[in-house]
């Protein structure tokens, strides 16, 4: 884009190099990539304070590339479509400058920051970590930052730099956990390749007990469309909470019966399947492994087989459990019996949920004090492309819940997901006072 001034060279090397197959999360990471042919990238724009030099941020981009192989990393495509990783040893990294001139510098990094999200990197040449300043009038004001996604989860991205924070202020580094290679070689090993199995058969099963629904068909004359709903609900937040802290559970299950138990309403039906996004750091060894740890779960639930709210919460729990239990495989084997099952059984992915938990507490059983005069708001945003019909996704908030649903108008109505959320608010609501 117009005002890049400069591109500064930040040469590192670093301990370990070599060449493997991606580990069994950079696979998940990576279909969806490919899907939606995006880096479904991860980045933050950080205002910088007065005096800040490019010299700092030379030295914290040197250091993330040196301390993770993942940071120095590029992949390799094979004639028949697989992919590796490969490792390096050293090279040179660049840091972007760019010139704000009379504008407002802020706007400038947004624009920066959108560009890194809307160019997919290049896998092959290209380091998966891109920095950016932005100046004016001599002085340095914005750091953008973006990774892409098969590199780094939030998780390991916000690990990351706690770990150069802690350098900084002297605190002993903690090791830089299970590098990617290492977590492919030991997928291999004996322990994880049964894990592998009975991945699959949890698959299988759960499939062939209860295909998805489909969601509420659209009109058929309406063209399709991409959108994003913003829902940030006070009441929620309490009314989650009030019934964890009877239960003595966190507040996931209780949310996921609710919407369960609303989207059972929408497509007509006891059964529902869903994917959940699972974060296998809970694993033996992996809690600090650097890179891309998450993979789907598949989740399924018949609503009716609890008799109250409560019984369907702690239904939930146990149903999520399992499917967080099954959530670790090579991906080309589940999309293999995914292919199977279509041919065979008629199974039908197309129109399956995601939800997504992304908050980062959860470990609360107290309640919380409502606030009955405190709305509801939504907000709605056009999305140019999506790669899943329906993902909602919960998001953490200050004294509130927030959930970001993004959808196919070809999946579901802008109506009917509206209908879908207030529902799972009013069952939350109804079951807190009861």
């Amino acid at each position: 884009m117009s005002g890049l001034s400069e591109r500064i060279a930040v040469p590192f090397e670093g301990e370990g190099a070599g060449e493997g197959p991606l580990s069994w999360g950079q696979q998940s990471i990576w279909k969806e990539m490919a899907t939606a042919g995006s880096s479904l990238a991860l980045g933050a724009v950080r205002e910088l304070e007065p005096g800040t030099t490019a010299g700092q941020y030379v030295e914290e981009y040197r250091f993330y590339l040196s301390r993770y192989q993942s940071m120095r990393t590029l992949l390799a495509f094979s004639a028949d479509g697989g992919v590796s990783q490969v490792v390096h040893a050293s090279g040179t990294a660049g840091i972007d400058v760019y010139d704000a001139g009379d504008r407002d510098p802020a706007a400038v990094a947004a624009e920066v920051s959108a560009q890194h999200y809307a160019v997919p990197f290049d896998y092959e040449r290209e380091w998966p970590m891109r920095v950016a300043l932005i100046r004016r009038a001599g002085e340095l004001t914005h750091l953008v930052v973006t990774l892409a996604h098969h590199v780094a989860d939030p998780t390991a991205a916000m690990a990351m730099f706690e770990d150069f924070s802690d350098r900084d202020s002297g605190e002993p580094l903690r090791p830089p956990g299970l590098q990617p290679l290492e977590q492919a070689r030991l997928q291999q090993s004996p322990s994880a390749l049964r894990q592998h199995e009975a991945a699959l058969r949890h698959w299988e099963t759960q499939l062939l007990a209860a295909p998805s629904p489909r969601l509420p068909p659209p009109s058929a004359t309406a063209p399709a469309e991409f959108w994003e709903l913003d829902l940030l609900s006070p009441t929620l937040y309490s009314g989650l909470r009030l019934i964890a802290a009877r239960l003595g559970v966190t507040t996931t299950p209780v949310l996921y019966a609710a919407f369960t138990s609303a989207l059972a309403r929408a497509t007509d039906t006891s059964t529902v399947a869903t994917m959940i996004t699972v974060n296998n750091r809970f694993r033996p060894g992996l809690a600090d492994a650097a890179g891309h740890m998450s993979q789907h779960g598949l989740c399924t639930i018949d609503v009716t087989a609890a008799d109250t709210f409560d019984d369907l919460v702690l239904l939930s729990r146990r149903r999520l459990l399992t499917a967080q239990k099954h959530a670790y495989y090579a991906q080309a084997d589940v999309d293999a019996l995914i292919a199977r099952l279509t041919r065979d059984h008629g199974v039908n992915l197309d129109h399956l949920c995601l939800f997504n938990n992304r908050r980062t507490e959860d470990t609360f059983i107290d309640p919380a004090p409502t606030r009955p005069d405190a709305p509801t708001t939504l907000e709605w945003r056009r999305l140019p492309s999506l790669h899943q019909p329906l993902m909602v996704h919960v998001n953490d908030a200050e004294d509130a819940l927030s959930i970001r649903a993004q959808f196919a108008t070809a999946a579901i109505s802008r109506t009917d997901l509206t209908a879908l959320l207030h529902q799972t608010e009013s069952t939350v609501l109804t079951a807190a006072l009861t």
